[in-house]
């Protein structure tokens, strides 16, 4: 989803999830929404869009500050204009040449602005190298004693580096320019937004870090530019004389330092740099020379080494960051945005229940709400009998067309076992040669009844021995507690452990 799409319909959601009472946002306001939203036709993206932009007119006649919100929880690209310019007036501004009208050649300004640049470059390369071999680590399947999402929530990772930092700063004070005159309305939009602000900095991280190293970028390359010009607006107004002095330094290392550091840009100039005889001419209080050509030297040299090299890293990022605003990682038919999805969903679909070594009796109200939820309301559901402890995987599907997708329950009071539990869903999967689509459920439903909340711990272990068996036959697994209504979020869980498609119940299952 583009960019200002994706965080309209953030911020939408989590002001719409945030107030299940209707004190913001009352239900028939989010029907007519959704009526319009849908009439309006096209993709989801679209639909989403619209409707997202209906809501957010609505709190915004109730709660001030919205779009400061908007604004200042978004790194605008149109920084770089005020960057570019703040950064060339200082460079401008900035006397190069020094105010005595006599350049040493060994203490040049410049000098420290390309050892600064050639750092920076270095820091980048060990970075890019650094992040290569993190990203071959990582490649790897996730840690085995990792608990499922669905069951133990982990915190969220604390906010790292200055940027990170500046970004969650700036994000809790646009929060808090959010107004309303209601307490009740206030506690939603201060929830909401907390909530906005922790998925919109998720999503969009990697395109606010690839914006800000634009913009250093750019405010690099514009400095060296202004010094540069400020050095030849100073020179033709003033004669300024080249020397150099040195208490450690002999001519000889002068010159090869020159030679190092002014040699390309001499070579283009055609200009050959003077030996030590010439260098020895020109040292101390008495010893000068014309300054014209040193200063072309220098000019020619930052642009090598900074302005070219701080305009193609410009350039890598701003490409990076056109593409990750292009594709921001929301999806338009998540959480309350679901209800965009038609009743009429499903209607040629066959979902099939299969327990294994497991009873459904008491759970299947919960379970078909779950499936209605995730495929639509006019899927049909066929549980079929329970598959016996070690049993194989006998699959003949039931629909007309031979087109279903199975739905394996298990129990989470049993062991998992990798040499029965994960060589069934194996065999299913090897059946279905990627046409049936496969989800993998746990119930909680009878451990929750025989120990309630006293056994989390054992409980968490269970679910990560479930977990390492169901991956590693290729699947991810969700658990669920049968015995209650679908949890908040348990339907986009679902949806993402199908397999092989995780879009499958959206895309193509239900559409």
């Amino acid at each position: 989803m583009r960019e200002l799409a994706a965080q309209a319909v953030l911020l939408a959601r989590s002001f719409e999830e945030a107030d299940p009472e209707g004190a913001l946002l009352e239900p028939r306001e989010r029907q007519r929404a959704t009526a319009e939203a849908r009439a309006a036709g096209g993709p989801y993206e679209e639909q989403a869009r619209h409707r997202a932009a209906l809501l957010l007119e609505r709190v915004r006649s109730r709660v001030g500050g919205i779009d400061r919100v908007l604004a200042w929880t978004r790194v605008s690209p149109r920084f770089a204009v005020l960057v570019i310019g703040i950064a060339f007036a200082v460079g401008l501004s900035t006397n190069a040449l020094g105010p005595t009208r006599r350049i040493n050649l060994l203490a040049f300004p410049l000098l420290t602005l390309l050892v600064w640049n050639l750092g920076v470059y270095l820091a980048l390369a060990i970075e890019a190298l650094f992040s290569r071999g993190h990203a071959r680590s990582v490649s790897a399947p996730e840690d085995a004693d990792a608990p499922p999402q669905a069951v133990v929530n982990r915190s969220e990772e604390a906010p790292r580096g200055a940027l990170r930092s500046l970004a969650w700063s700036l994000g809790a004070w646009a929060q808090g320019r959010a107004y309303t005159g209601d307490r009740r309305q206030a506690d939603v939009a201060s929830h909401a937004l907390a909530a906005y602000w922790n998925a919109w900095w998720r999503k969009t991280s990697s395109l606010a870090i690839a914006r800000v190293r634009l913009f250093l970028h750019l405010g690099a390359a514009a400095l060296a530019t202004g010094v540069v010009a400020g050095m030849y607006l100073r020179g033709l107004g003033l004669e300024y004389r080249a020397t150099w002095e040195s208490t450690f330094l002999g001519a000889d290392t002068v010159a090869a330092l020159l030679r190092l550091v002014l040699g390309p840009a001499a070579g283009v100039f055609g200009f050959p740099l003077p030996d030590a005889d010439a260098l020895e001419a020109m040292a101390g209080p008495s010893g000068s020379a014309p300054a014209a050509i040193w200063i072309h030297l220098w000019a020619l040299t930052t642009a090598g080494i900074v302005v070219v090299p701080r305009l193609a890293l410009a350039l890598v990022e701003l490409a990076r960051s056109i593409r990750l605003a292009r594709n921001v990682d929301v999806e338009p038919l998540e959480g309350s945005f679901r209800t965009l999805l038609t009743s009429e969903r499903g209607a040629a679909l066959t979902i099939e229940v299969q327990p294994y070594s497991y009873q459904l009796a008491s759970g299947q109200g919960a379970l078909r709400e779950l499936l209605h939820d995730l495929f639509g309301l006019e899927a049909r559901i066929d549980v079929r009998p329970t598959v016996t402890y070690g049993g194989d995987a006998n699959y003949e599907s039931r629909s007309e067309d031979g087109s279903a997708c199975v739905i394996v329950v298990f129990g989470v009071n049993q062991s998992p076992e990798r040499e029965v539990h994960g060589r069934y869903l194996e065999e299913l999967m090897e059946i279905g040669g990627g046409r049936l689509k496969l989800l993998a459920l746990v119930d909680t439903a009878a451990w929750r009844a025989r120990f309630g909340d006293h056994e989390d711990r054992r409980a968490a272990e269970r679910l990560r021995a479930w977990d390492r068996v169901v991956r590693g036959a290729g699947m991810q697994v969700v658990a669920v507690d049968l015995a209650h209504p679908p949890a908040p979020g348990l339907v986009e869980r679902a949806e993402s452990a199908l397999w092989p498609n995780p879009a499958a119940a959206r895309a193509g299952l239900g559409a």
